[in-house]
């Protein structure tokens, strides 16, 4: 823990598996998509968090894990010490107003007029 309080996101050991199936009408499954194995970080008042990685190494499912648009199969999101992974449909909706996510093509994600600090 830092000086200056506790840390706004807490990431630890975040997991995102896709299941790969087999069949139709009895779906087995085959095997498993690893996407996001072990993941974890802090995010610190003031900071900024950049992932940076090939394609296809998991960059956008850790963003989509953050704001919860998917379910992680393990693994702990903590913001400002909630763990937003089992909140409510609406207390989830209030905590999204406060984070962004900024794709890879920056110039389509970002206003040309503000600053990324803006």
């Amino acid at each position: 823990m830092r000086a200056d309080g506790e840390a706004i996101l807490e990431v630890r050991d975040l997991v995102k598996h896709y299941p790969l199936t087999r069949g139709i009408l009895f779906r087995k499954q085959v095997g498993a998509v690893h996407a996001v194995d072990g993941v974890s970080f802090d995010l610190w008042r003031g900071e900024t968090l950049g992932i940076v990685g090939e394609s296809g190494c998991g960059k956008s499912t850790v963003a989509k894990l953050l704001v919860h648009l998917e379910r992680p199969t393990a693994g702990e999101i903590r913001y400002k010490g909630e763990d937003i992974t089992r909140l409510s449909r609406r207390a989830l909706r209030a905590v999204r107003r406060n984070i962004q996510m900024v794709f890879q093509d920056p110039y389509t994600s970002l206003n040309p007029r503000m600053t990324v600090g803006d």
